[in-house]
């Protein structure tokens, strides 16, 4: 019985510093750095309360903290808060990247008229180039075929 209420007091002894500690701790943290930075919050009171538990012949091997409330739904109102940011900054990437998707498509739209217009134009130049030296040729025939049929003519005329 005695080893058990001995057992109890250490305890309580150990309880009572790391709560202590505890309260010192949270009195230097904003609710929001206790609830964004939990790991950092769970250093300070190993880095804090281990001193003195050491000297109690305990070592704090590990401190998780696992869950954190309050009865104003003070937190979970940080959490909504939160969420939404989240949502309207996923809002905002999505509209910021149709916008460039939309830029970009325009201008690889313009690209593609710019090289279509340009090949249509050097198209017609080709074809009106094409069309001059055809009508030349021609010409140059007609006017060969005019010439023989003279000479025929002329050759026609001499032999009667």
């Amino acid at each position: 019985k005695q080893w058990y209420q001995r057992r109890v007091a250490i305890t309580a002894g150990i309880l009572q510093t790391i709560e202590g500690h505890f309260r010192a701790i949270l009195g230097t943290m904003t609710v929001e750095e206790i609830y964004s930075d939990r790991e950092g919050f769970a250093k300070n009171v190993r880095a804090i309360a281990g001193p003195d538990v050491s000297k109690m012949g305990i070592r704090i091997i590990s401190f998780v903290i696992q869950n954190i409330t309050d009865n104003v739904d003070y937190l979970k109102s940080l959490g909504v808060k939160r969420a939404a940011e989240v949502k309207r900054d996923a809002d905002v990437g999505v509209a910021k990247s149709t916008a460039e998707s939309g830029i970009k498509t325009s201008e690889a739209e313009r690209q593609h008229m710019e090289a279509k217009y340009s090949c249509d134009s050097l198209i017609a130049e080709n074809k009106k180039t094409y069309e001059m030296k055809q009508a030349e040729f021609n010409q140059e025939v007609n006017r060969s075929k005019a010439e023989a049929e003279l000479a025929y003519d002329l050759q026609a005329a001499k032999v009667r």
